[in-house]
């Protein structure tokens, strides 16, 4: 029996190419980024100053003055969505979220006793959600409406006119928005066309709440920073208080080392650097998907950091199995790919039959070999069918 040593392509992928300690470093015009006589102690639960005023200028362009936002530091987007769950939604109330996103989003808050209602989007509106739809979909207990902007695992980014739509429609009914932006810097298409943050809408409405971190754009999924930030100071306290039954406060070595990143040229440093890297790697998925018609299917991203690719089969042009093409494709050629309709369908339906969530962000070498055994793989199939 021959072992092949397993090839990942997805899995942490959706971290932009991380980058090392010294490559950190390299990046700015000191020596280290961290600094060596800083105390080591617990610091502010809500996060350093420092790394506080980092944040804030990320939203510069979305509001006239940041500093009128509230925010508090966590351990990433993981721990910055679990806290607003867990504080915010209770066993009385109801959950709308956007479908389909990673699981966190809509299991916390039924791990909580709430009822959750899909927002189902679709390939025939690029993943796009409609906020129409909403008026079926909410009830008289709603209490928040999530999105996933840009969207893990399609890709797909909210347009500016929908967010105001569904800006609108919230604040109408006053129902909380989380809107989880952990892959914000990462889109694919001109600036222009880019949409904004949901905390842009702060001067029309106060129950917004954005999440997110520096694992995914900036390259540091290893620091565990991310961040919870809003215009209402009462959905922040929430969390705040929660958290210091949970973690207290943020390691102060990931607060340095964050601060250092996101700090002027630094910050623009690794972003160019991730755009970089995500438009090379997505013209070679293109290219890889235009090339194989009748066996993959696609909405191309406009942002994020993975693709939904469905995969067909040739002869009839239904959906495989896609459990069963990933375990095939694994055992063949070492190549792991994430199966979409398992991991991102729902429990009692494959909602994603043939879906397989590709992470694209990896070291371009390492993709390039990726994709190069994936065509193999059908290389080798197709001629066994003949």
């Amino acid at each position: 029996m021959v072992h092949v040593t397993p090839f990942v392509l997805d899995n942490f992928d959706t971290c932009v190419d991380p980058l090392s300690f010294q490559g950190l470093a390299q990046l700015g015009d000191t020596s280290t980024p961290i600094k060596a006589d800083a105390p080591i102690i617990y610091g502010p639960s809500a996060g350093n100053t420092e790394i506080r005023e980092r944040i804030l200028e990320l939203y510069s362009n979305d509001v006239a003055d940041p500093t009128e936002l509230s925010l508090t530091v966590t351990q990433g987007t993981i721990a910055a969505n679990f806290l607003v769950l867990d504080t915010l939604v209770g066993p009385r109330d109801h959950v709308v979220c956007q479908y389909p996103t990673y699981q966190q989003l809509y299991d916390v808050p039924r791990r909580a006793g709430a009822e959750v209602t899909l927002w189902r989007t679709s390939p025939e509106n690029n993943w796009i959600p409609d906020v129409k739809q909403l008026a079926s979909l909410v009830k008289d207990n709603t209490k928040i409406i999530i999105i996933n902007n840009p969207n893990n695992p399609t890709g797909a980014s909210i347009p500016t006119g929908v967010l105001e739509d569904l800006v609108a429609f919230a604040a109408e009914r006053d129902i909380i928005i989380l809107a989880d932006e952990v892959f914000r810097p990462l889109f694919h298409s001109p600036s222009e066309t880019n949409p904004p943050s949901i905390i842009s809408f702060a001067g029309r409405y106060k129950n917004i709440i954005a999440t997110s971190s520096v694992s995914k754009g900036f390259s540091l999924p290893g620091i565990r920073l991310g961040w919870i930030i809003s215009p209402n100071p009462d959905l922040i306290h929430q969390a705040s208080m929660a958290k210091d039954y949970t973690t207290i406060s943020v390691s102060q070595i990931d607060q340095e080392l964050a601060a250092f990143a996101l700090n002027g040229l630094v910050r623009a440093k690794i972003i160019q650097r991730s755009l970089d890297i995500c438009g090379r790697n997505l013209a070679a998925l293109e290219h890889f998907v235009d090339t194989h018609p009748k066996v993959l299917s696609w909405v191309k991203p406009t942002g994020a950091a993975s693709a939904f690719v469905c995969v067909l089969d040739e002869v009839s042009g239904a959906p495989v199995d896609d459990v069963e093409f990933c375990i095939a494709l694994l055992q063949k050629t070492g190549l792991f790919i994430v199966p979409g309709g398992k991991t991102f369908g729902t429990e009692a339906e494959i909602d994603f039959k043939g879906y397989l969530r590709v992470g694209f962000v990896c070291a371009p070498e390492k993709f390039d070999h990726a994709l190069k055994l994936w065509g193999e793989y059908f290389e080798q199939t197709r001629s066994r069918s003949i």
